[in-house]
């Protein structure tokens, strides 16, 4: 099975490029975008926080030993 590293950058700032994606715009794109939208749903102030708060969430909801 392959595997693929990338380097990603979530910015409180993204803006989308402008034209067509490479595949490493393309998976920083869906971050900030998932990112963005922690934000909104955790009403949090940065996206660092947002995903925090995302990643919370879930863990909440798994079973606990």
């Amino acid at each position: 099975m392959a595997t693929t590293d990338y380097t990603i950058t979530i910015d409180d700032a993204y803006e989308v490029p402008e034209g067509p994606m490479t595949k490493a715009q393309y998976i920083e794109f869906v971050m900030n975008r998932a990112a963005q939208s922690y934000c909104a749903q955790h009403d949090a102030e940065t996206a660092d926080a947002g995903i925090q708060a995302a990643c919370d969430a879930y863990n909440a909801t798994l079973p606990q030993d």
